[in-house]
């Protein structure tokens, strides 16, 4: 199972959310610059595509914005 079967990432301005689908809950949240925004939401949409939940989790929630400058 993928990741983006599991979860939904949502880009509102300058904040990035991934959404549990079955909870209905925000599992990881950032607030991030426009330039890190558009990286940062690339990156996560090709793990969502290349990882199991627990490994996208795992990945992701020690990302900081400030690696996507």
């Amino acid at each position: 199972m993928r990741a983006r079967s599991r979860y939904d990432v949502l880009v509102v301005r300058d904040t990035i959310e991934v959404v549990d689908r079955d909870q209905g809950e925000g599992v990881l949240f950032w607030d991030c610059t426009s330039r890190q925004r558009r990286r940062m939401a690339e990156a996560l949409i090709r793990d969502l595509d290349r990882l199991s939940p627990d490994e996208f989790l795992y990945e992701w929630a020690v990302a900081e914005p400030r690696q996507f400058d």
